[in-house]
């Protein structure tokens, strides 16, 4: 009985001395935890926050993307010292937020998760054949035609449900992340110019007037879904696309600058980053 109660007490210190080991071995190399997934700030986007055109362009991004590196989502980055994932991409449509837009471009929304705190979303003119229209303008121009058509207020009215369904996902995918809606600038303020190749004011107008349509369309579904809306049309006026170079924030049909009409400058990227920190900073994001 004396032997086997001996043995009982160094099976028991046995015993405490794995447990210990053990211990100390997982303390010494603790187990890794997985850090959640999402960029801490996506920008999401079609051309209009993507390019500047044949000026800086991201060599590492998509070719199909022509993603500027000094385009808005980057400045913003930089200002406000945020970590991005930039998935603009020139031609974007609301689909290609959750669908592939071509080879090697992922559905853009791949990149938001729990970690994400900062989205910037520029999206919809694509949608609503904003090219298609814009060109009509032109061309009617040239032959004396009214570029009124009734049907591009319908397309552009009609992007409003699948953009309040994007932003409703963006927050089920990244429900942390403060979500930022810019809109389109002031294009034409109205007049025209010899770059213009001979757009009449009243095509210029009506070419505003659309874009002045799609941010009510957009703004709506923004504040419906607890986004913030940015508007940046009061700070671009005197950068419209007749301003001169330098000056102006998109490029006229006869482009000098990006060699794309219609898109932004390297100094409309800027001018529209500002207006969108500003926004950022005034909401209290830290």
């Amino acid at each position: 009985m004396r032997d086997h109660g001996r043995v009982s007490r160094w099976a028991r210190a046995a015993a405490g001395m794995g447990c210990g080991l053990v211990a100390t071995a997982l303390t010494a190399h603790p187990v890794a935890v997985a850090a959640p997934p999402g960029a801490e700030y996506v920008a999401l986007g079609d051309s209009g926050a993507a390019t500047t055109g044949v000026q800086h362009l991201d060599l590492t991004a998509p070719p199909l993307c022509a993603r500027s590196t000094v385009n808005t989502p980057a400045t913003v980055a930089e200002q406000l010292g945020l970590r991005l994932d930039d998935r603009t991409c020139s031609s974007a449509r609301i689909t290609h937020l959750t669908s592939a837009q071509g080879a090697g471009i992922a559905p853009q929304f791949e990149a938001l998760g729990p970690a994400t705190r900062l989205v910037t979303l520029h999206i919809g003119a694509n949608d609503a054949n904003f090219t298609r229209h814009v060109v009509a303008c032109h061309l009617g121009t040239v032959a004396g035609r009214d570029c009124a058509d009734p049907a591009w207020d319908a397309e552009i009215d009609a992007i409003a449900g699948d953009y309040a369904a994007a932003l409703r996902q963006i927050t089920a995918l990244a429900p942390g992340a403060a979500i930022f809606v810019d809109g389109w600038p002031s294009y034409t303020d109205g007049r025209t110019c010899a770059a213009m190749l001979g757009l009449d004011t009243a095509g210029a107008a009506r070419i505003q007037a659309a874009f002045d349509r799609l941010n009510g369309v957009v703004a709506a579904q923004a504040r419906a879904a607890g986004a913030t809306y940015v508007d940046t049309v009061a700070a671009a006026r005197g950068h419209d696309m007749c301003a001169p170079p330098g000056v102006r924030w998109f490029e006229p049909v006869v482009a000098d600058q990006t060699l794309v009409p219609y898109h932004p400058t390297v100094e409309g990227m800027r001018g529209v980053a500002e207006v969108v920190v500003a926004a950022v900073r005034a909401s209290g994001f830290r």
